[in-house]
């Protein structure tokens, strides 16, 4: 299903060769995927979110005692925050746009932009779980290490996606959420842009634009947050 050539050139993008190949193949096949082609690989549909369940175990616990250690001032509270970040769905979409996953996973490509951004992120939890089988916890978390550590030294400022940002912003000073609405999609069907109106504690229109609806309103989110002086 998933070609040699490919095999090798994952497992030279993320530093890690498996010594069953099976395990990196369950993690690669996603049950839309499946469901889509009508096949029976049962197998595969079980082992993809067993493997993500035990990836998302291994990933909390690799990351705790990550940061546990890089960050031995900071308190309970603040390595909450760091984890949380750390392990969110949007940061796990990032790190498999960073490994560029969607290269070699088997998935159905959905109409809704959140399932496939879940289905990416999830199959990053199925590729720890993968690892973890395969060589044990200290590969996973070398791995992760490895993934992860260009972004453990964010500070908590930069942390915080701007769309939640602005929304506790928002509603601490008026108790409202902010508001977004599409006015515009143009370009070709393989590269749009999209362009979104942002309403927000009676700033006039705010705009955003971007490759896709999500990016558009982060980047209205940040353009509302240089205007109330919060970057």
């Amino acid at each position: 299903m998933i070609s040699k050539i490919k095999i090798d050139k994952f497992e030279n993008l993320i530093g890690y060769s498996f010594k069953n190949k099976q395990y990196l193949i369950n993690s690669l096949v996603h049950p839309s995927y499946i469901s889509d082609k009508k096949k029976k690989y049962v197998d595969e549909i079980s082992e993809f979110e067993r493997l993500e369940f035990l990836g998302d175990r291994v990933l909390g616990l690799a990351i705790s005692s990550i940061i546990y250690k890089k960050f031995d001032k900071n308190n309970e509270g603040d390595l909450s925050k760091k984890l949380s970040y750390l392990v969110q769905k949007n940061f796990l979409h990032k790190i498999s746009v960073d490994l560029k996953i969607d290269n070699f996973l088997k998935f159905s490509h959905k109409k809704n932009e959140k399932m496939n951004i879940s289905i990416l992120a999830d199959s990053i939890e199925a590729l720890i779980g993968a690892i973890y089988l395969d060589g044990g916890f200290i590969s996973a978390k070398k791995f992760i290490n490895y993934t992860w550590g260009p972004y453990l030294n964010l500070d908590d400022h930069n942390m915080q996606d701007p769309k939640t940002k602005l929304q506790e912003i928002s509603q601490q000073k008026s108790k409202k959420i902010p508001y977004y609405s599409l006015i515009k999609k143009e370009g070709p069907s393989h590269s749009p842009t999209f362009t979104v109106l942002l309403k927000v504690l009676n700033i006039k229109k705010i705009i955003g634009v971007g490759p896709s609806i999500r990016e558009a309103e982060k980047n209205a989110a940040n353009n509302a947050l240089k205007l109330l002086n919060e970057k």
